[in-house]
């Protein structure tokens, strides 16, 4: 009697010794992800089109974005160590850069390639500049699209090989907008001149017309991400050149579902190497939602594992997401609508896939009005991001380190290790006390 009166004071006692000590460990071991340095790039008439970042050599950022007012050109703005240099004009006058897509850039150490599509001559083309100098001075323009037999050419992306060479994507399209292909070039010399332009969409069918293709590039291996269209059915499709960008002879289709719209996704795929696969991140609506995903496919036979969302919220139209990774450590920023109003947000991790976090805002509070277009650079644990600000039509850059990082962001994660009790002994497969404790002293169940 004696001994079944006292069993549930010991039960209690050891559930107010177990919450004090979880208390403890949350105030002790748990901090905040912390975005600084919020600062304005460019604004106004000065331009805020489409800003893109990049990271030279130093791990200096760059950012590359388009001046939509009259005059149009391409602008730079530079970090010197303590802020931003004020932008400066890359392109000569009356190149007449493209409103609708670009820029794209592309490093490697101080070598620098910048993309756009230009308006100069009577049917659009593509264009690219070089810095081998950290961005402190740029070439004149080459042309890269071939005008043999006349063609146009549009939204164009760049990437860099082992070499230093830039790889260039674009779509190319009959005069009247027909028959659109996705057309690779490569150089030999660092972008003085260019090899044939080969077709990246011929064996699969036709690609979306109004779909951007981005590039990885890994070996002599190539590979262009785009979407099809095959009577509006348009998903995400992967082709390979093993060959340097000779000729392309895999394509896979990269779906799980069939997305059927009679308009354009607009948003691009983008991905990275991770070891022997390729991390692709797409928006798909082939569910009838509008979500950001992320696929993992085989380098070699180009098969994909899994499609698997990020931050699934119903009824939220997400879109424009972007990938940076350095091995595992993978970060990821995308644009949506969860609170009523079109915000960035980052998911990241530092141990692999299987430890994405959910979506973490990253813009700056002051105002309150849309954020979109993230773009994103990570290097020596420093993660840079660039967004435009659309109450004050701003460029806004904000940085968050890693390097010293002991912080999970627990309540966000994607995979818990669930067990079946929570702290006060109720039956919970959703205990997220005590995940936190099994996620700290890394107990398997």
């Amino acid at each position: 009697m004696y001994i079944n009166l006292l069993l549930p004071i010991i039960y209690f006692k050891k559930n107010i010794i177990f919450i004090f000590f979880l208390l403890s460990f949350l105030n002790v071991n748990s901090q905040q992800l912390f975005f600084y340095g919020h600062s304005t790039i460019s604004s106004g008439a000065d331009g805020y089109g489409r800003p893109r970042i990049d990271l030279v050599s130093d791990g200096k950022p760059i950012v590359v974005f388009r001046k939509n007012s009259s005059p149009k050109t391409i602008r730079i703005s530079k970090w010197n160590g303590n802020n931003f240099d004020s932008p400066v004009d890359i392109i000569n006058p009356g190149i007449f850069p493209s409103s609708q897509d670009g820029p794209e850039i592309a490093s490697k150490g101080d070598t620098i390639y910048i993309v756009f599509t230009s308006s100069l001559f009577a049917n659009p083309c593509i264009y690219m500049v070089k810095s081998f100098d950290g961005g402190e001075s740029f070439s004149d323009t080459i042309r890269v699209s071939e005008n043999n037999p006349p063609q146009i050419c549009r939204m164009g992306n760049v990437a860099i090989d082992n070499f230093g060479n830039p790889v260039i994507s674009y779509m190319k399209y009959n005069l009247n907008f027909s028959e659109p292909k996705q057309m690779v070039r490569t150089s030999n010399d660092f972008g003085n001149t260019f090899n044939q332009a080969v077709v990246a969409s011929d064996i699969s069918s036709e690609p979306c017309e109004c779909c951007k293709s981005s590039l990885i590039v890994s070996d002599s291996n190539i590979f262009v991400l785009y979407r099809n269209n095959e009577n509006n059915k348009r998903n995400s499709h992967v082709s390979k050149s093993s060959n340097g960008g000779v000729s392309f002879d895999t394509v896979k289709d990269i779906d799980d579902y069939d997305w059927i719209l009679n308009n354009c996704p607009t948003s691009t795929t983008n991905g990275v190497v991770l070891y022997d696969s390729l991390l692709i991140v797409k928006k798909s609506g082939a569910t009838g939602n509008n979500e950001v995903v992320i696929t993992s496919v085989n380098k070699e036979n180009l098969e994909y594992s899994y499609n698997r969302n990020i931050d699934l919220l119903p009824n939220i139209e997400q879109s424009y997401p972007e990938i940076v990774n350095n091995e595992d450590s993978i970060f990821i920023v995308w644009q949506d609508n969860r609170n009523g109003m079109i915000n960035c947000f980052l998911s990241y991790s530092l141990e692999g896939i299987e430890n994405l976090s959910k979506g973490i805002p990253f813009t700056d509070t002051i105002n309150m009005g849309p954020k979109y277009n993230p773009h994103l650079a990570f290097k020596n644990g420093n993660l840079h991001l660039v967004y435009i600000d659309y109450i004050d039509n701003s460029i806004k850059y904000v940085k968050t380190d890693f390097n010293n990082l002991n912080y999970i962001n627990y309540t966000e994660k994607n995979n818990y290790k669930l067990i079946n009790y929570d702290i006060i002994g109720r039956k919970n497969k959703n205990s997220i006390y005590k995940n936190l404790l099994i996620k700290k002293l890394n107990i398997n169940y």
